[in-house]
Order: structure tokens, then C-alpha cells, then sequence
């Protein structure tokens, strides 16, 4: 597989933080696609319809993420490099965490 190097931003493009743009909170990942070179992730979170008599935990999808196959790299060395730091070993479930 042909590895892309990290996005670098540019150095003359400032950061602007948009304290109005909108956040998604995730319980899951309900899966992944990659399609005419963009990385797709489909994230979900459970929620239950309290309108109906006996609601029911069910999985919605709260929201996609697509980005090109650099910037899908670079999330993915990102996330590894701060979990590790956290002491967190990225590659390593859940359930395999407390079962040691």
C-alpha cells in the first residue's frame, strides 16, 4: 500500500477557530467506504425514541466524515501518536484492555 505524507498546512494560511461550527459526539463507527479517492467514515451514536411506549435502544448514524486519502493518514498517525501519549495502545480493543 502506498503511504502519502502527512498534510502539512500551509505556513502563510493562519488557523481560525470557529467557535460556532458544529460537534458531532460518536459512540461508534458504523463502518467505512473509500470511493473516487475519498476516505468515508460513518460515525453513530445509540439513542432511544422516547415517543413510542416501550423505546428501544437502536444505532444512528449522526454524521460522515469524508476526506481525501492524505488527510485520512494524517487523522489516522494523529490519533495514534496522542493515544499513545495517553497511554493508550491504539491498536488494542476495548474488551482486550480489561481482559488482561
Amino acid at each position: 500500500m502506498k503511504m502519502h505524507p502527512p498534510i502539512q498546512p500551509e505556513p502563510e494560511a493562519p488557523l481560525i477557530d470557529n467557535m460556532f461550527a458544529p460537534e458531532i459526539l460518536a459512540g461508534g463507527l458504523s463502518g467505512l467506504s473509500f470511493v473516487n479517492g475519498i476516505v468515508t467514515i460513518t460515525l453513530e451514536n445509540p439513542r432511544a425514541d422516547h415517543a413510542r411506549p416501550d423505546p428501544a435502544l437502536e444505532r444512528v448514524v449522526v454524521g460522515r466524515v469524508g476526506m481525501p486519502v492524505p488527510a485520512a493518514q494524517s487523522l489516522l498517525c494523529a490519533l495514534y501518536q496522542f493515544m499513545s501519549q495517553h497511554r493508550i495502545n491504539p491498536l488494542m480493543a476495548e474488551s482486550e484492555r480489561y481482559s488482561q
